[in-house]
Order: structure tokens, then C-alpha cells, then sequence
């Protein structure tokens, strides 16, 4: 059947209904095949899945790809919620929040980690994500740079802390050497 359709589909769909318990032989039999063929490989896992793939490849069908793609935003509370949203945690009513309590995004970029928490909706969590997204340098240069000054203030702090525990082992040095020096008894 396969071959009988040639290279005349530029879409070549496999929609295979999973209904089998023991099924990873032939999942790998049907993947390998899908590739080989050029086939586009579905899986689902009941029939109404099954029936639902089918009611969108049709409904979709002979339309082009705008119809599923995601539209640009136009106004200036959807352009900050884009924005906004790209920091993980942060969802389309904190980017809302922000801006209402902010005023400005450069306001928002400006404010430091309490003023954040600060704004209705936004946790520790939220606070603590969105701050260091706003806050983490852009260039792979300044981020080295960042780094290196971290670890030598790390190194700086791990001398004085070596220092401070050879001035207490000296100290004990000497109590133990003056009890040594003293005459014990017979």
C-alpha cells in the first residue's frame, strides 16, 4: 500500500491507535518504519484521541500555518505581557499587577527584590525569578566577569576563615606545649 502512494503526498500521516499492553516491540518496529518511509508518526492512546486527531488534520486541512500560529501583539498591555511572561513563574495578571503598580517596565527592571514583593500576586518564588531575569547580564563577557568576581570574594572569604582557624590551632599549639614544658610527676 505504502509504495502504491509514491512520492505524490508531501504530508504522509500514520495514526496508530495504542491499544495493545505490551506494545514497546512494536512502537519500535512502527517509529523505524515511519522513518524510513517518511511518515509522519501519531500516536494515540484511545479512540476518541484517536478521533480527535482526525477532526483537526481535517478541519485544518488546505488552510496554511497562520491559523495555528501565535499573533503578534499590537497593543502595549499584550506587548508587556509577552514580556513579562517570558520569566517562568510570572503569568499574564502579575505582568498586569507589575505594570499597574510600576507604572513603567524600566520602573519594574529598576526595582529591587522587596519592592517587587511588594505587588499584589507575587510570591517569594515569583519574586526571587523574576528578579534575577531582570538582572542577569546579556553577555556571555559579563557574566564570566560576574563569576570570576564571585569566586575570588568566595576565595577571599575562605582565606579568612583558613586564618582564623590556624590562629586557633597556634593557640592550642601553646597550652599543649606549655603543659608538656611543665615537670610531671614520678
Amino acid at each position: 500500500r505504502l509504495g502504491g502512494l509514491g512520492k505524490d503526498f508531501t504530508v504522509r500521516i500514520l495514526l496508530v491507535l495504542v491499544d495493545v499492553d505490551d506494545n514497546a516491540g512494536a512502537l519500535r518496529f512502527l517509529n523505524k518504519f515511519a522513518v524510513t518511509h517518511n511518515l509522519t508518526l501519531i500516536l494515540a492512546w484511545s479512540e476518541l484521541e484517536a478521533a480527535r486527531y482526525l477532526e483537526a488534520y481535517k478541519a485544518l486541512d488546505g488552510k496554511d500555518a497562520s491559523s495555528i500560529q501565535k499573533r503578534e501583539s499590537t497593543n502595549f498591555q499584550d506587548q508587556n505581557a509577552d514580556f513579562m511572561t517570558a520569566c517562568k513563574p510570572v503569568n499574564k495578571t502579575d505582568a498586569n499587577n507589575l505594570l499597574n503598580h510600576f507604572s513603567t517596565i524600566q520602573a519594574v527592571a529598576a526595582a529591587s527584590a522587596d519592592e517587587l514583593a511588594l505587588c499584589e500576586g507575587l510570591g517569594p518564588i515569583k519574586v526571587k525569578k523574576l528578579y534575577e531575569a531582570l538582572h542577569r547580564p546579556f553577555s556571555k563577557l559579563k557574566a564570566r566577569q560576574r563569576q570570576k568576581e564571585r569566586l575570588a570574594k568566595q576565595d577571599v572569604e575562605k582565606d579568612q576563615d583558613k586564618i582564623q582557624e590556624d590562629g586557633n590551632h597556634e593557640d592550642g599549639q601553646k597550652v599543649t606545649e606549655e603543659k608538656s614544658s611543665e615537670p610531671t610527676a614520678p
